[in-house]
């Protein structure tokens, strides 16, 4: 008889996500021990959608991705958490090969990193913008917290971590306006985060960081191989980081006019 893998709970951040979280659902629910939808008060059909699927559903009001995250873990029930966003589904394969890391984790091993395919305009360019673009995912519940960090934060753990092979497959990038409004709001995640390290505007960072990122993409990672998609998604790059610059100089410019 095949030892059962240890416990697992799947929390899902939301909200407005209610375009993608019936298929995800579908896909976590008949094989997590306990799923979780921590929603920051969606109004669009995110509740009962979560509802329909008779899963634990629980509403709790956003500050930043990391600290909302930190907040839902120690309520899983169980000793191992998966965290998946809801514009994002488990290949068929990492469902398996979570299962076999579970079962056979040692005791010092406290994390698995998981490779990600993000998608534009629904398809795959290659295997993955910035594939693997490893990300902070499945940890122990008791081992594992979120950095203090606005913006893009990963999970740290004191023991051992791995990596795994299958991915999770990212359809985020719909549109340009989609694109541009959520990073308004990651603009200013990332000011946070300047201002918190005591960072200043500088020439290298508006002009030079956006201009690295680019050719790092186009020319590093082979984007040029990709034709105008490949050249538009490294664009787009470096315009997010030009603006984050933007924001910082914007920022200083108005706190110095107004003393």
């Amino acid at each position: 008889m095949e030892e059962r893998r240890p416990g697992l709970t799947v929390i899902i951040p939301a909200f407005n996500v209610a375009k993608w979280l019936d298929r995800l659902l579908k896909t976590v629910t008949p094989w997590a021990d306990e799923v979780i939808v921590c929603d920051s008060f969606s109004t669009d059909n995110t509740a009962n959608i979560a509802k329909e699927n008779k899963v634990v559903f629980i509403q709790h009001a956003y500050i930043n991705s990391a600290t909302q995250k930190n907040w839902i873990i120690p309520q899983a029930s169980h000793p191992w958490v998966m965290v998946i966003d809801a514009d994002e589904l488990p290949e068929p394969a990492l469902l398996t090969e979570i299962d076999l890391f579970l079962r056979n984790a040692d005791s010092l091993t406290d994390m698995a990193f998981i490779p990600r395919k993000n998608m534009i305009w629904g398809e795959l360019l290659g295997k993955g913008i910035n594939y693997p673009d490893y990300q902070s995912r499945l940890f122990r519940r008791d081992k594992g917290k979120y950095q203090d960090k606005a913006v893009h934060a990963q999970v740290e753990v004191p023991g051992k971590i791995v990596y795994l092979k299958n991915a999770l497959l990212h359809d985020d990038f719909k549109n340009t306006s989609t694109w541009w409004l959520r990073n308004d709001r990651y603009y200013e995640y990332e000011l946070q985060e300047l201002i918190k390290h005591n960072k200043r505007w500088s020439f290298t960072l508006q002009y030079l960081k956006p201009l690295y990122v680019f050719i790092k993409m186009y020319i590093g990672k082979g984007y040029f191989l990709h034709g105008f998609k490949g050249f538009y998604v490294c664009f787009q790059w470096a315009i997010y980081y030009f603006f984050v610059g933007a924001r910082l100089y914007e920022y200083e410019y108005l706190n110095k006019k107004g003393s």
